[in-house]
């Protein structure tokens, strides 16, 4: 059975996207809804009856990388299944956390994943109440998906990632004139020239900046915007 992978960005636990999606497109059981991080429905420990809301709402698969705004600790303590071919968290029957530096084969597609971002908010947020440690990636987790990503070069259709290459965020910087030292780390910049030279390689999405923006034709930010993955057009 073959659906639809859709692609957004962050919700910080808000469903009226999805609201707003299924009053305009028949969706099915065979969809995968993907969220760029910063999904938010993870919040505290009774965070079943968000879940169960998304699950009303989106008749398929709620599959979503981890942001910056995410109770790390809580998706960490989850115990990890197998889903499409790489670990993740469970979280209920069709919603699962996609974990940082796994790749997953859905519908043809091998999707390499890494969450995580710095907040640069943290000073004004309390740390175990709405900001964690665990929103950094660590230098095993970096070590991890770059192992990923070389040993699976000519595998990897997209890239989904919650933080964007330095590149593009400088460019987004300008355009919205925003100003502030976000401490980057150098290596999804990195990655990205890495994995341009692959023939197999589509695109990659990434979110946390709140923009819908092509960067280049490979690279793009989504926000708003719910799309099919690899079209540029919207379908809400």
């Amino acid at each position: 059975m073959s659906g639809r992978i859709l692609i957004t960005g962050d919700k910080h636990g808000t469903f009226l996207p999805l609201f707003n999606l299924a009053e305009k497109v028949e969706l099915k059981d065979s969809d995968i809804l993907i969220i760029a991080g910063d999904a938010g429905y993870v919040w505290n420990e009774d965070f079943s009856y968000g879940i169960e809301t998304l699950q009303q709402i989106f008749p398929g698969t709620i599959a979503f990388i981890d942001g910056n705004h995410e109770n790390h600790a809580l998706l960490n303590g989850l115990e990890i299944c197998q889903w499409s071919g790489g670990k993740a968290h469970q979280i209920g029957e069709r919603v699962y956390h996609l974990m940082r530096g796994e790749i997953y084969s859905i519908y043809g597609n091998n999707f390499f994943t890494f969450g995580g971002a710095r907040s640069i908010d943290k000073d004004r947020r309390e740390e175990g109440i709405s900001w964690w440690k665990e929103e950094e990636p660590s230098p095993e987790e970096i070590e991890y998906g770059q192992k990923q990503l070389v040993e699976n070069y000519n595998q990897i259709d997209y890239v989904i990632t919650h933080e964007t290459p330095l590149f593009a965020r400088e460019c987004i910087s300008r355009l919205k004139q925003i100003d502030g030292d976000y401490h980057l780390p150098t290596h999804l910049q990195e990655w990205y020239h890495f994995i341009l030279g692959s023939q197999r390689f589509k695109k990659w999405y990434f979110g946390h900046m709140h923009v819908d923006q092509a960067i280049t034709p490979k690279l793009r930010g989504v926000h708003a915007d719910i799309l099919p993955i690899d079209e540029e057009n919207s379908i809400c």
